[in-house]
């Protein structure tokens, strides 16, 4: 009788170490869930705020670039108003470019 009871014993416990083992394994694949299911809700919020900012920084660029290009064109348009506003003088450049290519 006391080897059925150690016998009973030694079972009872491979019982409870195996619900341990399903517990342990049940808690972990649920934590594995839930992180899979944290880090798929961070990732579309990080990616939806760097898409934002992307598109803010681009508004931005593109708004820089604009001034630039206008202002630039400016520059360049007041430029050749003010070549054109100058008088040429041909006569004078054509003697001096006989002086110095044929003397």
């Amino acid at each position: 009788m006391a080897e059925n009871t150690e016998i009973d014993a030694i079972n009872h416990l491979l019982e409870v170490e195996k619900n341990a083992s399903m517990l342990i394994n049940d808690a972990a694949q649920e934590a594995e869930r839930r992180l899979s299911q944290a880090r798929s809700k961070y990732n579309s919020e990080y990616k939806a705020r760097y898409d934002q900012i992307a598109a803010q920084l681009e508004s931005e660029y593109q708004n820089n670039h604009n001034i630039v290009a206008e202002k630039y064109q400016k520059e360049i348009d007041d430029y050749k108003e003010s070549l054109e506003a100058k008088a040429q003088n041909s006569e004078a450049f054509t003697s001096l470019l006989d002086k110095l290519i044929f003397s």
